[in-house]
């Protein structure tokens, strides 16, 4: 590692303030008591940080580089983001590696790669309850458009792509594949109201299983994509439900456009299976709405509101007849765990999904799904400027949260374990200067991450920031 991190470095400065449009290097100190971090110092930071050290000292590289190619409409771009993070478990990675190649309305990438970020950052799981910015990005190749797609001129739009990662991490089944696939519908002008619905799949497959080995893989393609049940050859709960880990999102957006703000009302609604998908599980809902307001240097700039329930994952287990009057079994969803791809949909052991799945359940240092995915909760986050130099953001966050469901189909947490998160940020930017200083409060008060054991803890962040180019 000593020998590592100072070839990279001298290697990577040079490279990157030759070729790239923007440079970064920053500086972050975190600290948190009871031997943890508070939540909103980890949480939707890419998995930048680890949550169960009380200290972290992360020195990071940011660069970025887009270029169209002379004559054509293509055009190239790369970024990367090197950390070296002093922590409980040191360690140095790429936390963002990526390149990608644009034409016209297409767009090719390929790399570790976070989605875009929504809605100011103030979402808990940027509005969408299964795909986060929490965890470190993942390799994978991503083929689609890169802007909604105008079908009948200013009314009717559509966006989608297609997706294969590789979880290569410590994990349960080792190399599980990560397919994703999207597509979204849009009704209406941008200038005056537009209603956006979609829906995303998601499906783990592959692997090697440390009790069963080697998993199906490529030859099984078709029926993990397509949501089919196991071959003969599949283990025998694949052949009863579905082959892989497959689960998604219904999305919905209605945004209407003012003459001072944009006001944006969204849903994201989570389903395991059949029963999900049928909307067994209706009133499992994340509720938001985004308040953007178009003055520049306004006090107030960001609202976010959201109401977020997963209680209900379809009830108790129940069987229900389907087209053909066979019984099929119905309820206890238990969202983004899986008895097979047993580390859920986490990577690095931090939720790929909503962070307020949680806590993860670590065994050996493996990632075994989550403790508790049966929550409700409230949600507020903003953020303005107090000067045109001075930013601040907020955040406070308070769930009910009963854990599982149990064979009964009652709450493995009795009593109900209550948490609340609060965040408070301002973040320094002198006008045409290439330094930032940023400093941040923290507090969780509550029984979810201490076994029941209602804690405070309470945290702290100071970030500087150059801008090299």
């Amino acid at each position: 590692m000593q020998k590592i991190i100072p070839v990279l470095i001298l290697w990577l400065l040079p490279l990157s303030a030759v070729y790239a449009q923007s440079v970064d290097l920053g500086y972050n100190t975190l600290a948190g008591t009871k031997n943890r971090l508070p939540f909103w110092l980890w949480a939707n930071q890419l998995g930048h940080y680890d949550p169960n050290s009380s200290t972290v000292q992360n020195l990071e590289l940011r660069a970025f580089h887009s270029r169209q190619l002379s004559n054509t409409d293509f055009t190239v771009e790369a970024g990367l983001d090197l950390d070296l993070l002093l922590a409980d478990n040191n360690d140095l990675r790429f936390t963002q590696l990526f390149a990608g190649l644009n034409w016209k309305f297409l767009q090719l990438q390929i790399g570790a790669f976070p989605d875009e970020e929504r809605f100011a950052g103030l979402s808990t799981s940027n509005g969408n309850l299964a795909a986060s910015r929490n965890a470190r990005p993942h390799p994978r190749l991503r083929l689609g458009f890169n802007r909604f797609i105008p079908i009948i001129r200013n009314w009717f739009f559509i966006q989608g792509f297609y997706e294969e990662g590789l979880l290569n991490d410590k994990r349960y089944v080792e190399d599980t594949h990560l397919h994703r696939k999207a597509l979204y519908l849009r009704f209406g002008h941008p200038q005056s109201i537009e209603l956006t619905a979609g829906l995303e799949h998601f499906v783990m497959w592959g692997g090697t299983h440390p009790k069963y080995g080697e998993l199906q893989g490529w030859s099984s393609y078709f029926d993990y994509i397509s949501g089919s049940a196991g071959d003969e050859n599949a283990l025998p709960t694949d052949q009863e439900n579905v082959l892989g880990n497959g689960y998604g999102v219904y999305q919905v957006q209605l945004k209407k456009a003012w003459q001072k703000f944009h006001t944006t009302l969204y849903i994201s609604h989570p389903f395991e299976d059949r029963s999900g998908m049928q909307l067994d599980n209706a009133i499992d809902n994340l509720y938001g709405i985004h308040l953007a307001f178009l003055n520049p240097e306004a006090l107030l700039q960001n609202l976010v509101l959201e109401y977020i329930n997963t209680k209900n994952q379809s009830g108790k287990y129940h069987l229900i007849p389907d087209d053909n009057g066979m019984l099929q079994g119905h309820g206890r969803d238990n969202y983004y765990n899986h008895g097979i791809y047993q580390s859920g949909v986490t990577y690095n052991q931090m939720a790929m999904a909503s962070p307020l799945f949680a806590p993860v359940i670590i065994e050996d240092g493996i990632s075994k799904g989550f403790e508790n995915t049966r929550f409700t909760g409230f949600h507020m986050g903003a953020n303005g400027l107090l000067s045109k130099s001075i930013y601040w953001n907020t955040a406070l966050t308070y769930t009910y949260n009963y854990g599982l469901h149990n064979e009964q189909g009652e709450s493995t947490y009795n009593p109900t374990r209550k948490q609340a998160s609060l965040l408070g940020q301002l973040n320094w930017k002198p006008i045409e200067k290439k330094i930032s200083i940023a400093a941040a409060l923290a507090a969780d008060q509550g029984s979810l991450y201490d076994n029941g054991e209602s804690i405070t803890r309470l945290g702290a962040m100071l970030s500087l920031n150059y801008s090299i180019k």
